[in-house]
C-alpha cells in the first residue's frame, strides 16, 4: 500500500521529480526536448521540467537543482489538494499520503523505444509548481524551448500529434527558446505531461 513518497520510490529504483507548472489561469508549463534527447523523425516530445534525483538527493532539492540547471530560475513547490497513483499498467486512483508538501501524482513510466533504457520503469513523483520567474536561460542541449500548453491542448495530448503550428493556432504559446524551432514539428507528451493529461481526465470526469 502506497502512503508516502518512499514506497512508491524503494531505495535503488530509477526516480525523479517531474512538475506540474501553472503559467497562467488556463496553460500550464513544459519544455521541449534539445538535441540531447532521443525523439522519432519529425517529432519532439514535451515534458514537465524535472529529472532524476541524485543518490540521497531530496526530492524538493532535486526539483529546485533541475528548475535552476534547465531553464535558470528557482521555483516555489505547491501542496496538492489529492494525490493519484498512474500506474503503468491500470486506472489511476487516488491515494492518502503523509508526505508535505502533498505531491499531485506518483506516475510510473515506461521508458519508450528507441532510448537508452527502453523498457524500463522510471518512477516520477510530481508536484504542482510556480516558476518564481520567467526561464533566464535554457539548457541548451535539454531543452529546446519551454512552451505553455492550454489544459485542453494537455488532456487531449495522448492522442495526437499535432504540429507546433497546430498548437500555436490553437492558444499555446513559446514563453522562451534557445533557438530556431521547426513549426512543422509534430509534438507528443512525455512523463509528467502524460501523467497531468491523466489527472486533468478524470478532474473533468
Amino acid at each position: 500500500m502506497i502512503q508516502s513518497i518512499s514506497d512508491f520510490c524503494p531505495e535503488g529504483a530509477e526516480s525523479g521529480v517531474g512538475l506540474a507548472l501553472q503559467y497562467d489561469e488556463r496553460r500550464y508549463l513544459f519544455f521541449l526536448a534539445g538535441p540531447r534527447h532521443y525523439c522519432p523523425p519529425g517529432e519532439l516530445f514535451y515534458a514537465g521540467i524535472g529529472g532524476h534525483r541524485e543518490p540521497g538527493e531530496d526530492w524538493l532539492a532535486c526539483a529546485r537543482r533541475e528548475v535552476l540547471e534547465e531553464v535558470g530560475t528557482d521555483v516555489d513547490i505547491l501542496s496538492a489538494p489529492a494525490t493519484w497513483h498512474i500506474p503503468h499498467d491500470g486506472p489511476a486512483q487516488q491515494l492518502e499520503v503523509t508526505d508535505r508538501p502533498r505531491p499531485l501524482a506518483f506516475y510510473e513510466m515506461i521508458h519508450p523505444p528507441g532510448t537508452p533504457r527502453a523498457g524500463k520503469l522510471y518512477r516520477i513523483v510530481v508536484y504542482e509548481a510556480r516558476l518564481c520567474s520567467l526561464p533566464a536561460k535554457l539548457q541548451e542541449d535539454e531543452v529546446l524551448a519551454v512552451i505553455a500548453l492550454t489544459r485542453e491542448q494537455v488532456m487531449r495530448g495522448p492522442e495526437r500529434k499535432p504540429t507546433l503550428a497546430d498548437l500555436l493556432d490553437e492558444g499555446a504559446r513559446i514563453v522562451a527558446r534557445a533557438g530556431p524551432i521547426d513549426s512543422q514539428l509534430r509534438l507528443y507528451p512525455l512523463g509528467t505531461a502524460k501523467a497531468l493529461a491523466h489527472i486533468l481526465r478524470h478532474m473533468q470526469g
